[in-house]
């Protein structure tokens, strides 16, 4: 997992390409100021680790009104997107959602909690559709639609066998066989062609993913109080990838909007930083997870500060502009590597993050 963080540096390739006139804090100030609200990014798997990272970076000593997250993901855990919507909507008094790519399942989840969702052309929501580890691996998952999908083939599959067969054989008893006869004969036949496979069905998988679908409503109609568009996000779709357009969102959720001007340079500055660091953001989800507060620029007066032995200690020269994005950055001390070179410690990167400062000098 990557902890995001923040340098004043120039957004050259904001604006397609062409120079631009304001760098990635000026930029995130100006959208925090419009909606009045902490900036958040969380990009990747939806995780109760990273949902408590995530918490540790929004749990703020001072706070804006309102909430704003840019939400990039394929799905995940139910709870532990319950626990970030939950979290944003008791914390804040408005949770604006940026969807300017995937957001999927467990994402649809939180996108069920928003205030407002802000959704550009490229923004996809997904069906509210459960993922659950699947049988003897670790890392992958599997979407709760394939198994009822597969419950609902079979048994069309079996009614199709079982209609066929005895109609055919009281056409050709001619009356002899009796229709309970027929009945029983064409039951036989559907049973023994269906259940080779039916038997490979584990019932407690089909347990599991049941209670998992309860889960999601639950939790949905917890988040928006609408028991049919929840309920239409969990059957109204046939596949974990199916595309929820801006348009059709719209129809959903009632709630949705294009973005402003400033909003579409937010979306063309973080799409420029996947550009120059080849670092997933906005148009995929993170493998690793890229989660963290989007500082703002703040005043900085770069003034001297006094040593203890009385003596003036001048601040160095700021740093050259960087991809506006370090992961897992250090303190930068005499004789040591320039913090956009070293590591941090995982303990140590919710108190470096905090303490960041989007420009100034360095102590040497």
């Amino acid at each position: 997992m990557s902890t995001v963080r923040f340098q004043e540096v120039s957004a050259e390739q904001a604006q397609g390409g062409a120079p631009a006139s304001i760098d990635r804090p000026t930029l995130f100030k100006e959208v925090s100021d419009a909606l009045d609200a902490d900036l958040f990014l969380y990009s990747g798997n939806i995780e109760r680790n990273l949902a408590s990272i995530f918490l540790n970076e929004a749990d703020r000593p001072t706070r804006r009104r309102n909430a704003a997250l840019i939400l990039c993901t394929t799905g995940g855990d139910a709870d532990a997107a319950y626990i970030i919507a939950r979290y944003l909507k008791n914390n804040y008094e408005k949770f604006f959602l940026f969807v300017f790519g995937w957001c999927k399942s467990a994402g649809t989840l939180i996108a069920l909690g928003a205030d407002e969702i802000i959704m550009s052309v490229r923004g996809e929501l997904g069906p509210l559709d459960v993922q659950l580890l699947k049988t003897d691996e670790l890392l992958f998952r599997s979407s709760g639609l394939d198994i009822a999908a597969a419950i609902k083939s079979l048994s069309d599959q079996a009614f199709e066998i079982f209609e066929k067969h005895f109609l055919e054989i009281i056409r050709r008893g001619g009356g002899a066989i009796t229709t309970h006869t027929a009945a029983e004969i064409a039951s036989s036949l559907s049973v023994g062609l269906v259940s080779p496979i039916t038997d490979q069905i584990d019932p407690l998988r089909v347990g599991e993913v049941e209670r998992a679908i309860n889960i999601a409503y639950e939790y949905g109609i917890r988040l928006n109080n609408n028991p049919d568009r929840v309920t239409s996000l969990i059957k109204n779709y046939p596949s974990h990838s199916f595309v929820i357009d801006y348009k059709e969102a719209g129809e959903l959720f009632q709630n949705v909007r294009t973005p402003n001007e400033i909003e579409e340079t937010l979306e063309r500055v973080l799409r420029s930083f996947e550009g120059e660091t080849g670092q997933l953001c906005i148009s995929r989800p993170n493998e690793e997870g890229l989660i963290g507060y989007l500082k703002p620029k703040q005043e900085n007066t770069n003034e001297p500060q006094q040593n203890t032995d009385g003596g003036d200690q001048q601040t160095s020269p700021p740093t050259k502009p960087t991809s506006g994005i370090r992961t897992n950055g250090g303190n930068n001390k005499a004789g040591r590597k320039d913090e956009s070179e070293r590591p941090l410690r995982p303990e140590q990167v919710a108190q470096e993050v905090k303490g960041a400062t989007s420009q100034g000098g360095r102590e040497q």
